[in-house]
């Protein structure tokens, strides 16, 4: 059931499961043009009224505010979700204090994990100060004036709201929980997208003296409607999707040069990027580097082969049904497109997009996308540890 009130939200309601659970995401648009708007945002997640019988939580970023709730019963559900985007019910003074000083103690803990500040590192070097760089900061949380939290206005907001009953009773019961929430008198403009960069800009992330190298790359990608892109995701796959693909194979299991490789799509609302990570040893840094390009280059001289294809295709759709089975991963993976800017229902086409794909457009997709030089990125890396100058 999809259906849009009266005030511009929609609502996607879907019969999933047999337990009486009802599992529901909100996702409410909240452009963060500068940090402190950012620090206002994480804050307000944080201080989600509580009730007794459903369960509620938040996370922000630079563009949204998405809600969790879950709960056996359809009415508290709904209205607990209408509150939030109403703010009917509102933190106490004491309660958004108690609220701060727990997500900056959070904070702290995550800046101790290297790969939060890389993550950062590399977001700016292909970024430069977009606001999709933006990370919740201690100094922005504490320094937030006393005011009011931004209203959320109903127009672009998708509910997603998975039970067992009737689709037609899931969608009346949130019409009627969210019948009150009115438009904002003026909706905030969403971000710009972020700005395009040139490949081949590969730039070091000095870590003297640290014993592991960390390999960060991204080229630009098309979005997930793009009729290439189905080709492009099984192309991905044969590169470096799973522990069968071609850079496990030849970097992890036949020289043994790092302990994890991974790809993947790397996606913000209005744009997507191919992604290739790696971590490897600091005296390997360079030749699993060199690897890596020759691997890429590889995807176009010796195109992926259709028994390549046919195990990414299988893997693919294997581990999508797995990973989607469970209620509550079916319900966050459709709000998940509705943050990235994407239409929801694509999650259920996908399936059927990806075995419809001729071998033919893989190979296309290997050979227009996956020239070494379209990749830029970070090496975290000691400067030592190098052997060559940095380069693809």
């Amino acid at each position: 059931m999809d259906r849009v009130l009266a005030n511009g939200l929609r609502v996607l309601a879907l019969r999933h499961g047999a337990t009486p659970l009802v599992e529901a995401r909100l996702h409410l648009p909240r452009p963060c043009p500068t940090p402190g708007d950012l620090a206002a945002s994480a804050l307000q997640a944080a201080c989600l009224p509580q009730h007794e019988d459903v369960r509620l939580s938040a996370t922000a970023d630079v563009h949204q505010m998405t809600v969790t709730a879950y709960g056996t019963d359809l009415e508290a559900v709904t209205t607990a979700l209408a509150q939030v985007a109403t703010q009917a019910v509102r933190a106490a003074p004491a309660e958004i204090e108690a609220a701060r000083g727990q997500l900056i103690a959070q904070l702290k803990m995550v800046r101790a994990h290297h790969d939060t500040t890389i993550r950062q590192e590399l977001a700016r070097h292909l970024y430069g100060e977009h606001p999709v760089t933006f990370q919740v900061r201690e100094e922005d949380l504490g320094h937030l004036p006393r005011r009011p939290w931004r209203p959320f206005a109903p127009g672009g907001a998708v509910l997603v709201i998975l039970g067992r009953e009737d689709p037609e009773h899931l969608a009346d019961a949130a019409g009627e929980a969210f019948t009150g929430w009115s438009p904002a008198p003026g909706p905030d403009s969403p971000l710009p997208p972020p700005p395009a960069f040139e490949g081949g800009r590969l730039t070091l992330s000095p870590r003297p003296g640290a014993p592991q190298s960390r390999l960060r790359l991204r080229a630009r990608a098309v979005t997930i409607e793009h009729p290439r892109y189905p080709a492009l995701f099984l192309a991905l796959n044969v590169l470096g999707g799973y522990l069968s693909s071609r850079l496990s194979r030849n970097l992890r299991e036949d020289k043994g040069y790092v302990y994890g490789v991974t790809t993947f799509f790397d996606t913000y609302p209005g744009s997507a990027l191919l992604a290739i990570e790696a971590d490897t040893a600091a005296a390997t840094t360079t030749a699993a580097l060199d690897v890596l390009a020759a691997e890429l280059r590889r995807m176009r001289t010796h195109p992926p082969t259709a028994e390549e294809i046919r195990a990414a295709r299988a893997y693919a759709l294997g581990s999508m049904a797995t990973r989607l089975a469970p209620r509550a991963a079916f319900a966050s993976a459709l709000a998940d497109m509705a943050a990235k800017g994407r239409d929801p229902l694509m999650v259920l086409d996908f399936p059927g997009r990806l075995a419809a794909v001729p071998s033919g457009d893989v190979v296309a997709a290997a050979r227009d996308f996956f020239a070494p030089g379209r990749f830029s990125g970070l090496v975290a890396a000691d400067p030592a540890a190098l052997t060559s100058p940095l380069s693809l």
